[in-house]
């Protein structure tokens, strides 16, 4: 057992003679120890006695490559049919490597052409001799030239056959009862020196005694034991579809037909009867009867829920006179709990839609649409329209407050009234009050308007009307009525007003009343 690092170090004689004859030892012993040397170098022999085997480093010096056994066998990897354990320098894809355990391969080429196993010697090609000596067991023989035999046998059974012109006497016939397929020997003719033939078309099951054929001619009247086809759950009026095995169809109990109404039955959620078409085409569910007569139903599609109450219908009519608006309509029912049959809505034949009872509820951000409506137009390149769409209308009272910049204001009873269509309001309003002042002030602000109004740019619109004041001591102009925001803000321009106020001296009035109207648009 002996290693070194294979590198003499400067030392004493006693010390350098003794690294010496260890380098010398490691290198006779071919490096011989139960574990890799410290210092590795290329190409390096180890005898590694931990597995026996005698290794040698390889090129790049990252691993190790076993030769042999160090008792003398030679191994070798298993390779494969592309790179052969056991080559030839100049043909390297041809040679002997093994596919699996106890299994010797033979490859040439890149090829397996011969495994020898426990079963024997398998060969993938052609095999080619001058003499076989021994018995020959094989699959399948083809012969280009002449066989020669003494004796022939079929299934361990000599055969007479025709040798020399010589008839035979005796065919052997092998039971061949658990033979899946057999083919029945025919001719092609009734009489005759004929060959016999063989097709698959016609083959017979031995096992079982199934005898099947491409088609049968003939009335039948004279087979027997011929089985049918099974219907599960058949009853009276019940749809047949298939079962998903063969010679085997059901009977469905929830799709029925009695010559005259087909009735598709379920207790699940959401099934019924459903059109699909997997290709770019439409669908149609069609309705066609002869019917006369304007007032005469067409077709009917019609709910209920429990089968009574709660009716929900759609009536489908059709006539020959066009001119008559309520010739052809689409017509929609609806009952409550127990009542009857009412017409909610109808779609004539012209187009108009016309709605008996029930209002239109639309979702929040939904209304009318107008674009189909010519858009406003002017020779100013500015003019453009941006909405279409008519979405609310509402109508409604608020509570207005009326109050000063610089005074006080003592209300007596307030009340407004407002109508909203789309973005813009119409308000109304009316406030009394009594024991009020004012000093120096030139706007007044009622506040609490309904919805808030839009904050315009300094040269967009701006919502107005009119405010009249009436009461003792009050007799001043108005010259702007804004609405901003939640608040309208009113503009005093009466001079005679604003100059008896300019000290500061308080203006005192009872009785007074502001009342007016005026619209402004939403801020969306």
């Amino acid at each position: 057992m002996a290693t070194a690092d294979y590198i003499l170090d400067n030392a004493t004689g006693a010390n350098f003679r003794s690294d010496l004859n260890n380098t010398l030892a490691a290198i006779v012993s071919n490096n011989s120890s139960s574990s890799e040397p410290s210092t590795k170098y290329a190409y390096q022999w180890w005898a590694d006695t931990n597995e026996g085997v005698l290794k040698i480093r390889n090129s790049a010096n990252d691993g190790w490559v076993t030769l042999l056994q160090l008792d003398g066998t030679l191994t070798l990897e298993d390779g494969s049919n592309s790179a052969p354990a056991l080559g030839f320098r100049d043909d390297l894809n041809t040679g002997i490597f093994s596919s699996a355990a106890d299994t010797l391969d033979i490859t040439c080429g890149g090829t397996t052409r011969g495994s020898f196993s426990s079963s024997g010697l398998a060969v993938t090609g052609n095999v080619s001799a001058t003499t076989f000596v021994g018995d020959i067991d094989a699959n399948n023989g083809d012969f280009d030239g002449t066989l020669e035999a003494d004796a022939i046998t079929v299934a361990g059974t000599a055969l007479n056959t025709v040798i020399a012109g010589v008839a035979s006497t005796n065919v052997t016939v092998a039971d061949e009862s658990s033979d899946p397929t057999c083919f029945p020997l025919f001719v092609t003719a009734a009489t005759g020196d004929l060959p016999p033939k063989s097709g698959s078309n016609l083959a017979f099951n031995s096992s079982n005694g199934t005898l099947t054929a491409t088609a049968f001619a003939g009335d039948g009247s004279a087979l027997t034991g011929v089985g049918g086809t099974t219907i599960n759950n058949n009853a009276d009026n019940r749809v047949i579809t298939g079962s998903g095995t063969a010679n085997t169809l059901e009977g469905e109990s929830t799709l029925t037909f009695d010559a005259s109404l087909l009735n598709i039955s379920s207790t699940t959620q959401g099934l019924g009867l459903r059109l699909t078409n997997t290709g770019n085409e439409y669908t149609e569910a069609r309705f066609d009867a002869a019917r006369t007569g304007a007032g005469n139903a067409l077709g009917i599609i019609q709910g209920r829920w429990n089968n009574a109450n709660n009716v929900c219908s759609i009536y489908l009519q059709t006539g020959d006179d066009t001119s008559n608006k309520d010739d052809g309509k689409i017509s929609f029912l609806t009952a409550a709990s127990g009542g009857s049959e009412a017409v909610r809505m109808v779609i004539k034949n012209d187009g108009d839609v016309s709605i008996n009872d029930g209002n239109m509820i639309f979702a929040s951000g939904h209304g009318i649409d107008f674009s189909a409506t010519s858009d406003a137009s002017s020779s100013e390149s500015t003019t453009s329209m941006s909405n279409e769409l008519f979405d609310d209308y509402e109508v409604g009272s608020w509570q207005p407050t009326w109050s000063a910049v610089h005074g006080t204001i003592t209300p007596l009873s307030r009340h407004g009234d407002y109508v909203k269509i789309g973005r813009t309001v119409h308000c109304m309003f009316a406030i009394s009050a009594n024991g009020s002042s004012l000093s120096n002030a030139s706007e007044l602000k009622i506040t609490g308007l309904p919805f808030s109004a839009e904050i315009p740019n300094a040269n967009g619109p701006r919502g107005g009307g009119g405010v009249v004041f009436a009461g003792a001591g009050m007799n001043t102009d108005i010259s702007q009525v804004i609405a901003s925001g939640t608040t309208l803000r009113i503009k005093l321009t009466d001079s005679s007003f604003l100059q008896t106020n300019s000290s500061g001296v308080s203006f005192s009035y009872n009785a007074s009343q502001i009342s007016g109207m005026f619209s402004f648009l939403t801020a969306s």
